[in-house]
């Protein structure tokens, strides 16, 4: 059974799989549920009613929730099943917090080389114009050499 399913491009759970999930019954969780100190808002925004179909075909109501209001309720349950799942958490947190810190290092480098590679081609481009333009004066020059050799042998 999965804990998470996604619903209308959200990732949402119901009070019946987290039941299950954590070896409670149902009732104790919906109990849970109405017990919780959280604002109406956040409740508003987080629980929605909702209802499953039992093993014997009966429709059940039950509690449907946001990631934030799955979080909010667990984190307050007990027991074994409950320590394992906020250690998982937290880990998974962990490495999420990890992964970012990691993109932001590697981030912040290539940004940085972006900037050296930047200041290198604007060098470069300087260094460029500076060549072509000695070439011309040079190529002039050249042309200058030549129309008075030629003036010369003219004569």
């Amino acid at each position: 059974m999965e804990l998470v399913q996604i619903k209308s491009g959200e990732l949402k759970t119901n009070s019946k799989i987290i039941a299950d999930v954590f070896g409670k019954t149902h009732r104790d969780v919906i109990r849970a549920l109405s017990l919780l100190e959280c604002s109406e808002q956040f409740r508003k925004d987080n629980f929605t009613d909702s209802s499953y179909t039992s093993q014997q075909g009966k429709k059940l109501s039950c509690v449907e929730m946001t990631r934030d209001g799955f979080t909010f309720l667990c984190m307050g349950f007990t027991g074994k099943r409950a320590a394992e799942w906020k250690e998982s958490y937290i880990n998974a947190f962990n490495q999420m917090e990890k992964g970012l810190l990691n993109f932001d290092q590697r981030a912040t480098k290539l940004s940085l080389e972006g900037k050296e590679i930047k200041q290198a081609g604007q060098e470069w481009s300087k260094l460029g114009h500076e060549i072509h333009k000695r070439k011309r004066k040079h190529l002039d020059c050249v042309g200058k050499l030549i129309g008075d050799v030629q003036l010369r042998l003219d004569i």
